[in-house]
């Protein structure tokens, strides 16, 4: 072809209309050239080809550009929305068409089942290997006697992972709707009075402040909706009127969701005010019987407790920052406490979940299996024992404060502050760490030691028993019941658990040593004999029934042994039968508002009905 021939196909001698203004194709105006517009290919495209086809804007059809800068316009409005909640207003809203229907699936009471089965105990040892009897009444019913000891997750004796009580919950999509600020308000001064037994480490104040604030839920200055639905969902649960019986299945729903996606969002406080909320719905599920979540909740409170690093706070030891995040390539931790108060509630923190996990393990576990993950090998914790935060001051903690191995200096005898130089929360985590660790001390026993793991569980065992006396001496005695005074509670679950850790330490010895029955029954009477009723003080941990069946479960022991020696024991059962009848009036009060203490109730009779 000659030049002439090609120089007639230029686009200026295809067209012999003039190029109307603004009628460029998209690849010309990119690369700011003049276009002839030529279509469907335009001169410099068809000189120069492109991967991209050439395009017009007032084609018959969006361009491929064109949908992709509405695309980018859109994903920009998007991630604004997304960035300022509060100062826009969704796009579309969501309805739950069977918003009804779900409520009334979750009011339904599903049918319970509860195993039974057969315990056949062996023949214990004493204390001290010098002698060996009989440890067991010889006409008790051991052999059919269906009770507490095994197979019932909710007595701290079970090895099976199937709950007593169970119910499904369906999980709609809940919304992000709030309360009306009255009925918040009234869950919220239910809940308070009851909050430092149910594991509440924030500063009580400045939540109720915060909490009431008129900012929409889930802003920064306000909790996050995860623990602000968990605070409500148990301020509800402990009204228990009759016109809230559907909401607190709908709390909880709301409660769940919330606390699941918290750490996914920006608020300040996300990762603390997250950790207060699974403790919190850890007691809730503990106290309602859901077993199973009682555990998982549990777990997650204590994973998010050690991923942030605080069994490490104010370490004598040099320790890198837990690592909770990567973020632009670096590692993350959780920032430094912003004042004195922040930093009081982090320790707090770790010492709530701690007594959270000792008292779901002691309940839930084996006896064999009383352990967890604080107590994993390698595993020191560094940290203050916890402060009043009631009577907070800025110079509370000193600027030269640190800590070292505080759960192992205090089991290997270092009591420190127990009478009026500690909190009342000091004085019941550690009473928490001696009931815990008799359960574990006690559940390693077997007939069968060999004689050096029976010299070591000796050791251990007098070790404890020591630490118990030592710390009981110097707990203050409980005052007369303020029904106004929040500590009054913690005070006497301090003292109930002191006694309960006697009794799990020396109750298989008891029918082979006269000291170890006398200790269990004194034990025992503590535990049941109040000057006043309880039910003046509210909600108490859901440990307490589990504390009280212990004891109902030493008098009925006693009974069996003096009914088949009345001859030797005259009049003794009478008394023993008083003190029994203690124990299931104080149970028999707070059975009606939770599932778990109308279960251990029931077993107790059970047990009664078995000697």
């Amino acid at each position: 072809m000659t030049d002439h021939s090609r120089a007639s196909k230029t686009p200026s001698s295809r067209h012999s209309k003039p190029l109307k203004r603004g009628r460029a194709c998209m690849n010309c105006r990119f690369l700011k050239i003049k276009c002839d517009g030529a279509k469907p290919i335009c001169g410099p495209c068809e000189l120069h080809p492109r991967d991209d086809d050439c395009e017009y804007a007032d084609g018959p059809g969006r361009s491929r550009t064109k949908v992709l800068e509405d695309t980018v316009s859109r994903l920009e409005a998007r991630l604004l929305e997304l960035e300022n909640p509060e100062a826009t207003t969704p796009s579309v809203m969501l309805h739950d068409p069977y918003h009804s229907f779900n409520a009334q699936r979750l009011s339904a009471s599903p049918p319970v089942h509860i195993p039974e089965t057969t315990v056949v105990y062996g023949q214990l040892s004493p204390f001290s290997p010098t002698s060996t009897t009989s440890s067991l009444p010889s006409g008790r019913h051991w052999q059919s006697f269906s009770a507490l000891a095994a197979n019932t997750e909710s007595t701290g004796s079970s090895g099976s992972s199937t709950s007593p009580l169970r119910h499904t919950i369906p999980m709609p999509y809940a919304g992000y709707e709030e309360p009306a600020l009255s009925s918040l308000q009234a869950s919220i001064d239910t809940f308070i009075p009851h909050a430092q037994v149910f594991g509440f480490f924030l500063h009580i104040p400045t939540f109720r402040h915060s909490a009431l604030l008129a900012f929409p839920l889930g802003h920064p200055s306000r909790p996050t909706p995860g623990l602000l639905n968990a605070v409500h969902l148990l301020g509800v649960h402990f009204s228990q009127p009759e016109s809230q019986q559907g909401q607190e299945a709908a709390l909880l729903v709301k409660a769940l969701q919330h606390v699941a996606t918290d750490l996914l969002g920006s608020h300040p406080n996300k990762v603390m005010q997250t950790l207060q909320a699974q403790v919190l719905l850890a007691y809730y599920f503990f106290r309602t019987a859901s077993i199973l979540e009682a555990k998982v909740h549990t777990a997650a409170a204590v994973s998010l407790a050690l991923g942030c690093g605080l069994h490490r706070i104010r370490s004598s030891n040099l320790t890198a920052p837990s690592t909770i995040a990567i973020i632009q390539d670096q590692p993350y931790s959780l920032p430094p406490p912003a004042n004195g108060l922040e930093e009081a509630e982090r320790i707090n923190a770790f010492w709530s979940v701690l007594m959270l996990h000792k008292f779901v393990t002691v309940s839930l576990e084996n006896p064999s299996n009383v352990c967890g993950t604080l107590e994993a090998p390698g595993m020191q914790i560094d940290t203050p024992w916890p402060i009043d935060l009631d009577t907070y001051k800025e110079d509370m903690l000193s600027p030269d404060l640190q800590s070292d191995s505080t759960v192992r200096a205090f089991l290997n005898g270092f009591l420190g502050d127990v009478g009026s130089g500690a909190s009342t929360l000091e004085m019941a985590a550690k009473a928490a760490i001696l009931f815990h660790r008799s359960a574990h001390v006690s559940g390693q026993w077997k007939p069968n030691l060999e004689a050096r793991e029976r010299a070591a569980y000796e050791a251990a065992a007098r070790s404890m028993n020591m630490l118990i006396e030592l710390f009981r001496k110097q707990l203050p005695p409980l005052p007369e019941y303020n029904t106004q005074e929040p500590s009054q509670r913690l005070l006497i679950l301090t003292h109930a658990l002191i006694d309960a850790a006697a009794i799990k330490l020396h109750w298989l010895f008891a029918y082979a040593w006269t000291t170890s029955r006398q200790i269990c029954l004194a034990a025992a009477r503590n535990l049941v004999t109040y000057k006043h009723n309880l039910q003046e003080l509210g909600h108490f941990n859901p440990i307490m029934g589990n504390l009280w069946m212990t004891a109902c479960h030493v008098f009925i022991d006693e009974v069996s042994r003096v009914r088949h020696n009345k001859e030797l024991y005259p009049g003794v059962e009478d008394e023993l039968m008083e003190s029994y009848r203690h124990g299931l009036n104080v149970m028999s009060l707070f059975a009606q508002e939770g599932k778990l203490m109308q279960y251990q109730l029931s077993k107790v009779h059970d047990s009664f009905a078995a000697i």
